[in-house]
């Protein structure tokens, strides 16, 4: 799965929703360039927030709520006409588990996870 969130119209989808052997956060910056580094973390922690998807922590990581992450990943088989797999509860927990066993999952049970600038 990958968490895209667009900087220049801060929509945040979610992309390859049964694929739950990975979990990323791709962010493509604004096309005007503006705003540099801290313009675009500020955009992406706006764009998190606005959302209900979680936060930017100290170190520049995301935070993304599980229950996010089921939401997105629902809107996104919607709108592609397509379905969840149909065990993909279980393997949602599969790699909760397998994130939690990696140190990637944060005290309050967010998924902790870099950010991928896509260009």
């Amino acid at each position: 799965m990958v968490l895209a969130i667009d900087l220049s119209t801060g929509g945040v989808t979610m992309r390859d929703a049964n694929d739950l052997k990975r979990f990323s956060v791709a962010a493509v910056p604004p096309r005007n360039g503006d705003g540099g580094e801290n313009g675009a973390l500020e955009a992406m922690a706006s764009a998190l927030s606005v959302h209900g998807v979680g936060m930017i922590d100290a170190s520049g990581d995301v935070l993304v709520s599980v229950e996010a992450v089921r939401r997105l990943a629902t809107e996104s088989a919607t709108t592609t006409g397509s379905m969840l797999d149909t065990e993909w509860d279980a393997g949602l927990a599969g790699m909760l588990e397998y994130a939690a066993s990696q140190g990637w999952i944060a005290d309050d049970g967010s998924i902790r996870a870099h950010v991928e600038w896509e260009h």
